[in-house]
């Protein structure tokens, strides 16, 4: 039932994931001149900038974005059970919450563990706080549902 105001906002929030799957969410500078950028699927190693070797996989973050995505999707289905719906916001705000953790554990990491000129975070970083904002938002969106629902129910 996309007219609802809340399948517009699920929708939104596995678009922005989708983008995060192919947008990197960090970079490092390193001393010997090489670039290390972090993406959903690897850690990549740019000794130039059109050539790149893969420095380490992050498969588990990789995995997290499928499955948090694919709840968002799933979730727009579910219109006649404003429960369970409302249970999977708060789920999908939690495995966000997990992917921003992931992502800082393997950035940090990196970052304490090589010589590193310069750091900064790609446009990337920012789509799970998008996410959690657009879960919140549906949240209220549903609660607001079945009250309405509800006090219908009353007057009958």
């Amino acid at each position: 039932m996309i007219q609802r105001i809340q399948s517009v906002y699920l929708l939104l929030i596995t678009i922005v994931l989708s983008f995060l799957l192919v947008k990197p969410y960090a970079g490092l500078q390193l001393s010997d001149g090489q670039e290390l950028v972090f993406r959903s699927l690897t850690i990549r190693s740019y000794d130039t900038p059109e050539t790149w070797t893969r420095y380490k996989t992050t498969v588990p973050l990789f995995a997290l974005i499928i499955i948090t995505g694919s709840l968002s999707f799933l979730n727009i289905f579910l219109f006649s059970k404003r429960q369970l719906q409302m249970r999977l916001c708060i789920a999908d705000i939690l495995l966000l919450i997990i992917i921003l953790v992931t992502m800082y554990i393997y950035y940090s990491g990196a970052w304490n563990s090589l010589n590193t000129i310069h750091h900064s975070l790609k446009g990337g970083a920012i789509f799970p706080l998008i996410g959690i904002l657009m879960n919140f938002l549906a949240y209220r969106a549903i609660q607001s549902d079945k009250a309405l629902v509800d006090s219908y129910n009353r007057i009958r």
